[in-house]
């Protein structure tokens, strides 16, 4: 995950934000983790706040089966135009795969994905 975060710092990946994950890391009980993540988030190169457009996605998606944070992320990214969604949760990723036709990004383990990256 490091890897990733020197790559967006130093300009070669663009990370991709949302109200959706500001909203989740404003319920972070933890001051510390809080604070680190938050200047994480210095490095986000855009930010989607989310629409209409996105709920009405978000539902669709739950009716796939993902959970409603996961598919308001999802339905961001689609809309800003990610590339590939990294996720670490093993259960998103499985239902990702299994409904990967019906998906307009591709979920991918951050782990997997920079290892696939790197020249």
């Amino acid at each position: 995950m490091l890897l990733i975060l020197q790559r967006v710092a130093g300009g070669g990946i663009q990370w991709l934000g949302s109200s959706v994950l500001e909203f989740e890391i404003g319920r972070m009980s933890n001051p510390d983790r809080l604070r680190r993540v938050r200047e994480m988030l210095a490095d986000v190169s855009r930010w989607v706040q989310v629409e209409e457009t996105d709920i009405a996605r978000g539902e669709e998606l739950e009716a796939l089966g993902f959970r409603d944070f996961d598919a308001l992320h999802l339905a961001c990214a689609e809309r800003g135009g990610a590339e590939v969604f990294l996720t670490t949760e093993d259960k998103l990723l499985r239902r990702a795969e299994r409904h990967a036709g019906q998906l307009r990004v591709g979920a991918v383990n951050p782990v997997n994905w920079i290892s696939q990256e790197e020249p």
